[in-house]
C-alpha cells in the first residue's frame, strides 16, 4: 500500500533528476573527458553543452562566439523545460489514474 501510493513521487523524482543531471556541469565534464571533438562512438570522450557554456564564456571574444554559445545556452534551457514540463505531466497522469482506479 505504501509503494502504490508513493509510486507518483519516486516516479517524479526520478524524471526530474534526469533533468537535473542533464544540466550537471563540472562533474559530468571531468567524467566524460571534456573533449570538443565529434566521435561518432558512444564510448568516446565528449563535452556536454553545459560543459560547453562553461569553459569557453569567458573566453568568447567575437559576437559570433557569443551568439554560439547563448543559442546553446537557450537550448540547454529548452531541454530542462521539456523533461520538466514532462516529468509534471507523468505524475499528473499517475495522479489521476490513482484517483480514478
Amino acid at each position: 500500500a505504501v509503494l502504490r501510493s508513493s509510486h507518483t513521487g519516486i516516479l517524479g523524482a526520478t524524471i526530474l533528476g534526469l533533468g537535473r543531471a542533464l544540466g550537471e556541469t563540472m562533474a559530468v565534464t571531468m567524467v566524460i573527458g571534456n573533449n570538443p571533438l565529434i566521435s561518432p562512438s558512444l564510448f568516446s570522450s565528449g563535452q556536454t553543452m553545459a560543459a560547453i557554456l562553461a569553459n569557453q564564456y569567458a573566453e568568447a571574444d567575437t559576437l559570433l562566439q557569443l551568439s554560439a554559445l547563448t543559442a546553446v545556452g537557450f537550448a540547454l534551457f529548452l531541454v530542462s523545460l521539456i523533461v520538466n514540463g514532462l516529468a509534471r505531466f507523468v505524475v499528473w497522469r499517475v495522479n489521476q489514474q490513482y484517483r480514478s482506479g
